[in-house]
């Protein structure tokens, strides 16, 4: 136990700080296998501008910043499904304990469905289906009173098939690396988190790099006290892919002007604010707003969730709204999580 945090703690330090020069680069249009993996995961912090890393206080942390799971003081399961666009939707299941004091462990399942892709009668050209998952195993521990150091793996799968054609299909790991600090006064806190470093996926006719995303976000809880409590988010993320390459075309010296730099895949940078306030940690009212650079489209949202409990379990109920204009007037969301009630000597306060 003692090597493994050594080795997490080490890994993640050496990530940190490479993290500028690996982010630095501009990126252009293009498709990436696995993207579903960046759509935002949970009620909670997409009603909040998908500003969740420097907060990641619960379950769902596995998908922002795996390092948050370190403060589930106790077991909880969340099931969040969202309408996403062109009948498309995606599911994630998420469950994690404390396996010892300060040590949490968690799975996810993530499951992006698409419907039949189909034009014309399949007896003149068979639909076209595909299968999008990825599971998921996390690890997360207090490195001292303030530190909070995580790590996961998923395994990913996507594959598209047509009748009496091949089927075209990649699989593939990736690893995701997260850090969160946290002050109590002020209540503060920050993290960064490194999602999807992986090897490139291969598909039949060709490859396309993993989603590596590097997020970073900072949270302050403005205020406090038995019935009411106010917290403010702000997150930056952005992709991490520095496989340019040079394109050159065989007509030789005549068209050397044809010559070009590829970029590479992703082409967005995403930042975040985010507000909750809890009403009598029964109500929660949330909003935010995400700007997309490179794209059109930005998005307000709001969200509101609904805590009640029947011991020794607690029941949180949650929906959020995105608005995404022309391509979408609305990205809904719901979720339903519960947790064993701590007993006293498992609270923090």
């Amino acid at each position: 136990m003692i090597m493994m945090r050594r080795f997490l703690a080490a890994a993640i330090a050496a990530l940190i700080v490479g993290l500028p020069a690996g982010t630095a680069f501009p990126v252009g249009n293009g498709t990436q296998a696995g993207s579903f993996l960046l759509i935002g995961n949970g009620t909670r912090a997409t009603a909040m501008g998908e500003a969740f890393t420097g907060l990641a206080d619960d379950v769902t942390a596995a998908s922002w910043n795996v390092a948050g799971l370190a403060q589930l003081p106790s077991l909880q399961a969340s099931l969040s499904y969202a309408a996403w666009f062109a009948d498309t939707s995606y599911s994630v299941i998420s469950a994690g304990a404390p396996v010892a004091p300060d040590n949490v462990l968690a799975a996810t399942l993530y499951y992006f469905h698409v419907p039949r892709i189909a034009n014309v009668p399949d007896d003149v050209e068979p639909g076209v289906d595909l299968s999008n998952y990825a599971v998921g195993a996390s690890y997360a521990f207090r490195l001292y009173d303030r530190f909070c150091l995580g790590a996961g793996l998923k395994l990913m799968n996507q594959d598209i098939t047509q009748s009496g054609r091949p089927s075209t299909a990649a699989a593939g790991a990736m690893v995701d690396l997260g850090f969160l600090y946290i002050h109590d006064d002020p209540q503060v806190s920050a993290g960064v988190a490194l999602q999807n470093m992986g090897p490139k996926l291969d598909f039949r006719d060709s490859s396309s790099p993993a989603p590596f995303w590097a997020r970073i976000g900072a949270a302050y809880r403005a205020y406090h006290d038995e019935w009411l409590q106010v917290t403010g988010t702000f997150d930056a993320a952005e992709p991490v892919d520095t496989g340019y390459s040079l394109d050159v075309p065989e007509g030789g010296i005549a068209e050397f002007y044809k010559i070009r730099i590829r970029r590479p895949y992703q082409n967005r940078y995403n930042y975040g604010f985010g507000a909750e306030c809890w009403i009598a940690d029964v109500l929660a009212l949330r909003g935010g707003y995400t700007v997309r650079v490179g794209s059109d489209i930005s998005s307000p949202s709001a969200g509101a969730g609904l805590k009640f409990t029947f011991e020794p379990l607690v029941y949180s109920v949650d929906y959020s709204y995105s608005y995404w204009g022309d391509l979408s007037p609305n990205v809904s969301r719901v979720s339903l999580s519960i947790s064993l009630r701590p007993r006293p000597s498992e609270t923090a306060e």
